[in-house]
């Protein structure tokens, strides 16, 4: 059994290739007449009527779509087939629908060789795609023979299939030289998102493409998508792809490269590249699957605050006839101030079962080596979401800081799911104001559970969970998650029945969770000399020159804070002895802001006034 699936965007180059497939298509239907084609039918065996139905309308593709994009499909706009599971609404616990897309009799007599080649796409939140929606093909109407479709598409917190995705399926085996064939869609769920089809094709030859390699999957370096640029150290990037020959001929002098670009957020361009790597493979054989190869240099991100990238691309002597998946790749973000483990809240989840829960982040601050401050967790960023008739001002979220105790390993093989593995520090609370929506970021400040004071001193090295829990009433509430970001360490984790899972939910999603820092002190308690740091111009508009010198070559960590002591910019440096750096800040507001230098044996902090 052959099957192939590629994105929409290779479609064009696919089908130029292989051209010859188009003119040995010997049966298509594209759903571009009213109601269902000629011998089509639709049925649901399970009795809760979720069936197929023909669409044509391009505001809302006959769905609600929740912020999803609308199918995407070449020939969508002269209609095409959606089931709508979600628009079926909660049928019950452990009732599912049985949806069916039944096609008329097709022959394939004189046929030996039969390909089934459509565009779709589905949607899960519950019941994964890979055992719950496939293609039947029977040769009497009586036997079917199950062909899969999706592959990762689980379920558990809402997934999405590529838009469209293109499938190409060997059905020989049942349907050759057979004169009477029939062809069903059918998915088994309940309150999913959509499952729509078109264009439907038989072609005796395989559309498979002679030259298609793709970067199927890659490690994900980086432990949280942002992090702040004092903590930064912590991050050592090593390299791996997932390299897949589904093409039908051996490829030779493969390369595959890794990236970490710079990018540019408002033209959604690359500025620069900042780190290459490459490694060679001789041949690759067709059919070789996920096929690991790993880098060999590191890359360490000592980078200032901005959004980066990191990218991997795959190529060999042939031309690629499939272009668009020989890229993959994911970014991140250095920040001033906060720990995220997203990018924005994208969905919301909670455990099924009901009761008390909670959520949580595992951050981690960098080496004192690395930097020579002290920080403090100074707050807490969240979001979340409810059903009507629930209302998200009624939601009291408990925000709780834990270190994770220095005996647990690094791969946390020795944790105690018990929470005895990590102390308790840090406690805030939250009880939304009315007004709020779902999804809206909320805030709140941490407090020392030893001082009683604002702020919880971050140890060096330090590994910490910042968790939200929802408790009694509050416990119907549907934490906030991201969906789109990779989590290839231990990243957002559960509290349920009384237990850590360091896995979180199914399917790994983020959690909208984040921590925001800022230097424990702006004080000089082992003051440097006068001529460690001076500042100019000052007052000034857009612009700080710092005089930076020492007696003997030093490392230090350069701070730009507002007078509360809130980061603005920092930076390590090493070996520093006699020099001036220039901060470009033209975003700064007219106000009294402090630039700082820390040093092993000491700090100074000067006063810069900004007027504008």
């Amino acid at each position: 059994m052959k099957h192939f699936t590629t994105k929409f965007l290779a479609v064009c180059a696919f089908l130029a290739v292989v051209g010859s497939v188009q003119a040995q298509v010997f049966y298509q239907q594209l759903f571009d007449g009213p109601g269902l084609p000629a011998g089509w039918t639709t049925t649901d065996p399970s009795g809760n009527n979720v069936l197929w139905e023909r669409c044509t309308n391009q505001t809302t593709d006959c769905h609600a779509d929740l912020g999803y994009d609308l199918f995407a499909g070449a020939d969508k706009a002269n209609g095409f087939m959606i089931l709508d599971s979600d628009g079926a609404g909660d049928l019950g616990s452990g009732i599912t629908h049985q949806s069916r897309l039944n096609s008329a009799a097709i022959d394939c007599s004189g046929k030996p060789q039969v390909y089934a080649v459509f565009e779709h796409q589905i949607g899960v939140f519950d019941y994964a795609a890979d055992e719950n929606a496939q293609l039947f093909v029977s040769n009497n109407g009586t036997t079917w023979t199950a062909f899969q479709l999706f592959e990762g598409l689980e379920g558990g917190q809402g997934d999405f299939s590529d838009n469209p995705t293109v499938s190409g399926i060997d059905i020989s085996a049942v349907a050759g030289n057979q004169a009477t064939v029939y062809l069903r869609w059918e998915w088994i769920g309940n309150y999913e998102y959509w499952w729509t089809l078109d264009d439907v094709r038989l072609t005796t030859i395989d559309p498979s493409p002679a030259n298609d390699l793709a970067v199927n999957d890659f490690y994900y370096p980086v432990h949280s998508y942002a992090t702040p640029e004092s903590q930064v150290a912590i991050d050592t990037f090593d390299f791996e792809a997932y390299i897949s020959n589904n093409g039908l001929a051996e490829q030779t002098n493969v390369k595959v490269y890794a990236y970490v670009q710079e990018h540019d957020p408002n033209t959604g361009a690359f500025i620069s590249v900042l780190f290459t790597d490459s490694i060679t493979i001789a041949s690759l054989a067709p059919g070789v699957v996920d096929s690991t190869f790993t880098l060999p240099n590191r890359f360490v991100p000592d980078l200032p605050a901005g959004l980066y990238a990191v990218t991997y691309e795959v190529v060999s002597d042939a031309v690629e006839q499939v272009p668009s998946d020989n890229f993959e790749g994911d970014f991140f973000e250095i920040t001033d101030l906060v720990f995220a483990k997203e990018n924005g809240p994208q969905t919301a989840s909670r455990p099924q079962d009901g009761g008390d829960w909670a959520v949580g982040n595992y951050y981690r601050m960098g080496p004192l080596g690395a930097n020579l401050e002290q920080y403090v967790a100074v707050g807490a960023e969240f979001a979340y979401a409810v059903d009507p008739p629930q209302v998200p001002g009624d939601i009291n979220v408990e925000i709780s800081l834990y270190r994770i105790n220095d005996d647990v390993d690094e791969f946390f093989s020795n944790f105690e799911p018990d929470g005895s593995s990590m102390e308790l520090v840090g406690l805030s609370g939250l009880d939304a104001p009315d007004g709020t929506e779902n999804f809206e970021l909320l805030s709140t400040e941490l407090t020392d559970l030893g001082s009683g004071l604002p702020g919880v001193l971050l140890d060096p090295n330090g590994r910490y969970i910042l968790a939200a829990g929802y408790t009694g009433e509050s416990a119907t509430a549907f934490a906030a998650f991201n969906d789109n970001v990779r989590a290839d360490f231990v990243s957002t984790v559960t509290y349920i029945g009384g237990d850590w899972n360091l896995g979180g939910f199914v399917g790994s999603p983020n959690a909208v969770l984040r921590m925001y820092i800022d230097l424990a002190t702006s004080t000089d308690d082992n003051p440097l000399a006068e001529t460690a740091l001076n500042v100019s111009p000052n007052p000034t508009a857009e612009f700080v020159n710092l005089k930076v010198k020492f007696d003997e070559p030093t490392n230090a960590t350069i701070t730009i804070a507002d007078i509360n002591g809130r980061v603005i910019r920092t930076e390590n440096r090493s070996a520093m002895l006699d020099e001036t750096v220039t901060y470009q800040m033209p975003q700064l507001a007219s106000g009294t802001y402090l630039a700082r230098i820390a040093t092993a044996k000491g700090t100074r902090t000067l006063k810069f006034v900004v007027q504008k």
